[in-house]
């Protein structure tokens, strides 16, 4: 049904796929800056079609760093095994980039998902905060 590649969707696609699975805006602009300049890219599409319907990337300095983020799947295709083969594609990338004690994080919207691969909460050693700038 599916297939995964290493490739950085449009940015129409992003905000496209971004705004289906119900997840903050982000600017046209932004996506266009932004894209392009991750780690790693990660598009799910139909095997049929080749219709991109899912993401995810992994942002930060590829050495101490990595951030896992914009991980979705557009709702029609969601519980059906393509958020799990997108991190499992991100997850490949960390093990053969990462080097040893690098810190690895996320933004989890979704219980019960990314412990699979090992993440845990970070509280209460450390708390997860951020800071989003408003539109103009």
């Amino acid at each position: 049904m599916f297939i995964v590649e290493r490739e950085v969707p449009s940015p129409e696609v992003f905000l496209m796929i971004r705004k289906a699975a119900g997840m903050g805006p982000r600017s046209m602009e932004g996506a266009t800056r932004g894209l392009g300049n991750e780690l790693c890219s990660v598009v799910l599409k139909l095997e049929q079609n080749k219709k991109i319907v899912g993401m995810g990337r992994i942002v930060g300095d590829g050495g101490t760093v990595l951030h896992i983020c914009d991980m979705a799947v557009v709702p029609d295709f969601q519980r059906q095994g393509g958020g799990t083969m997108v991190m499992n594609e991100l997850m490949r990338y960390i093990e053969e980039e990462a080097p040893p004690n690098t810190y690895i994080n996320l933004l989890a919207d979704v219980n019960g998902f990314y412990e699979r691969w090992g993440f845990k909460p970070s509280r209460p050693s450390s708390t997860g905060m951020h800071l989003k700038r408003d539109s103009k």
